[in-house]
């Protein structure tokens, strides 16, 4: 809480001088969140357009492709509504696409795996009102706000039968994450309920190793044509931020950390086929 005082007592210096309040610096240290620029969305999709191409070929012999839903529940320092390192993350929503390929040569069980989601989480915007305006002093208002972070990673998986219809497999993945957050305005009144600052915010993130590690039940419902599996999984990433204002800019990091909680349809090609 050491900084969130000098901060204070820097924004009250401003005020007295100049009625005008830079928030650029309290958000450097208290809310490093990330967003995607033009060109970066230019290279997003290109991106997945060559991952999809490639899931689509048999490169590894693949017999698998999932596609489903979660429950996106942020943990740690991305869930946190410390005012220092807090992400102020909410539960949201997802979906995901993976494939799953036997590896020849390999053991019985053992496979590559992708996987692929995009989710949204909105920003608690109304907790971060309560604490900037109990330790400015001052009435603050935050505009509503959204994470949508899009992970791509790969790695091995690995499955082994419990009955006949059902099985259980685990995998560890690492890739890349683009964590896109949309901008914001924060609006600062004194107590008599004049401006003291409006700004809006942006937030540039870039391109992060993220790695993942999960679980799965998979129930055969058609043996070797469709089945469901329940799954849950952990990601992890930090990533580089560009935050700027129309004051001021500067660079932050983000904690990205959360469990993932899904249904995945499971399509299955015979193999050999």
């Amino acid at each position: 809480m050491l900084l969130i005082f000098v901060f204070l007592l820097k924004l009250l210096d401003n005020k007295t001088n100049n009625k005008h309040i830079c928030l650029i610096e309290i958000f450097i240290n208290f809310l490093p969140i990330a967003t995607i620029t033009t060109m970066k969305r230019k290279l997003l999709f290109p991106f997945f357009a060559l991952f999809l191409s490639l899931a689509s070929q048999n490169i590894f012999a693949q017999n698998q492709t999932s596609v489903g839903a979660f429950m996106a529940m942020p943990v740690g320092k991305f869930k946190s509504t410390d005012l220092k390192e807090g992400g102020f993350a909410k539960n949201g929503w997802g979906i995901v696409l993976d494939t799953k390929s036997p590896l020849k040569n390999f053991p019985k069980g053992l496979s590559f795996y992708s996987h692929s989601t995009f989710q949204w989480n909105a920003m608690d915007t109304k907790t971060m009102e309560e604490k900037f305006t109990k330790e400015l002093g001052y009435r603050t208002e935050i505009s509503d706000s959204k994470y949508s972070p899009i992970l791509t990673t790969v790695g091995p998986s690995y499955d082994f039968p419990v009955s006949d219809k059902v099985s259980f497999g685990v995998n560890g993945t690492a890739g890349i994450i683009f964590n896109n957050t949309k901008a914001f305005s924060v609006t600062v009144y004194d107590n008599n309920n004049v401006v003291l600052v409006k700004e809006l915010f942006n937030f540039d993130g870039n391109i992060a190793f993220a790695y993942s590690f999960g679980a799965q039940v998979k129930f055969v419902v058609i043996p070797d044509v469709f089945a469901i599996s329940l799954y849950g999984d952990y990601t992890g990433a930090k990533q580089k931020t560009d935050i700027s204002s129309q004051s001021s800019s500067t660079e932050a990091f983000q904690s990205l950390n959360y469990l993932n909680f899904g249904v995945k349809l499971v399509m299955t090609k015979p193999a050999g086929s």
